[in-house]
């Protein structure tokens, strides 16, 4: 199916909020499409680390109607020949660097992956670009080229079957034990994990292993007291792990990264 644009725009990022480089996207963005509508999904990321942007766009997307163009960079690798993708998935475009970043939503068998070509980035780039700035440079006005309807998804380069895939292991299931990791902390020191409620369904009594801490599973925060540990699946269905009124992170001595398991408790 081709691509029908709302005219709708995320921005993921890893600048934080010091400097203008985030309201400068949008300036060339609404130069080039000044009826866009632009969404601030984070731009609070983990600097240099695609595997954390990555994550909240493939679980935060499907919130946005069908036409939508997700415009992401995190992109310790700008300047070089790292390549930059698009990927038509499920009615949505995703636009950013080839690093890994999209590579969750490219391993769908749905997926259509392309990488921008030479032409298309010197139709559409900005006359003095950069090494350093291509979220500035070649993404935002092709992110509005789309939006506008100046450009296709079809035109925007060759479909690319060796994209970079996945560069943190994926959840090791087993019978009775369930390993992951730590991917990204939130504003409160919660602590966010690649296991979902389905890779741990078939164990009856799960317990969480977290910074040699056992810790059990909770429905929502309240259900412990304060300065207790607790896991709960969350509401992108991933497991979480706090400390009731506390910071978790801080509480563990743990952060992204670090291992975490979920066990039978008949193991503990």
């Amino acid at each position: 199916m081709s691509f029908k644009p709302s005219r709708l725009i995320t921005l993921t990022t890893d600048f934080g909020h010091i400097g203008p480089f985030i309201g400068v996207m949008k300036g060339v963005i609404l130069g080039h499409c000044p009826n866009v509508t632009i969404v601030d999904l984070t731009h609070e990321c983990l600097v240099h680390w695609p595997v954390e942007a990555g994550f909240w766009i493939a679980r935060s997307y499907s919130f946005f109607p069908e036409g939508t163009i997700h415009l992401a960079v995190v992109d310790p690798g700008v300047g070089t020949q790292r390549g930059l993708l698009i990927i038509h998935f499920r009615g949505h475009l995703f636009i950013g660097p080839n690093n890994g970043l999209f590579s969750e939503i490219a391993a769908h068998d749905d997926a259509l992956v392309r990488l921008l070509s030479p032409s298309v980035i010197s139709a559409f780039k900005l006359d003095n670009d950069s090494n350093t700035f291509h979220g500035r440079d070649i993404l935002s006005p092709i992110a509005a080229a789309l939006a506008a309807e100046r450009l296709r998804f079809e035109d925007c380069g060759p479909m690319c079957e060796d994209w970079v895939g996945d560069i943190i292991e994926m959840p090791e299931i087993l019978s009775r034990v369930v390993t992951g990791q730590v991917v990204t902390i939130d504003n409160f020191g919660n602590l966010i994990t690649n296991i979902a409620r389905d890779d741990f369904s078939h164990i009856k009594e799960p317990q969480v292993l977290a910074g040699g801490e056992h810790i059990s599973l909770k429905r929502t925060y309240g259900n412990v007291e304060p300065g207790k540990f607790l896991a709960l699946i969350n509401s992108i269905e991933m497991l979480e792990i706090a400390c009731s009124e506390r910071n978790a992170t801080e509480a563990l001595g743990i952060g992204r990264g670090s291992p975490i398991k979920v066990i039978e408790k008949s193991m503990g």
